[in-house]
């Protein structure tokens, strides 16, 4: 199996099983940002969660929302 069949049935499982972030926990919500960043055929990185992340944080209406992926973030900073 080629990476970009991988890629496409992670993409497709993911939109099956796309739960709100506030509904998931933090360590599912990350798999999901890496499975994106992934998914996009980007290098997986810091710098690149990072700014998938920021682009979360700024896309999110509900403070829930918000509050997940930040300490997402922060805990990801931390390391």
């Amino acid at each position: 199996m080629c990476i970009n069949d991988v890629a496409k049935n992670h993409r497709m499982a993911m939109e099956q099983d796309a739960a709100p972030p506030k509904d998931i926990s933090e360590e599912e919500a990350l798999g999901r940002v890496v499975g994106e960043i992934l998914s996009a055929g980007k290098t997986l990185s810091r710098k690149t969660l990072c700014f998938e992340l920021l682009k979360k944080l700024d896309e999110a209406e509900e403070s829930s929302v918000k509050r997940h992926y930040s300490n997402i973030f922060k805990k990801l900073l931390s390391c």
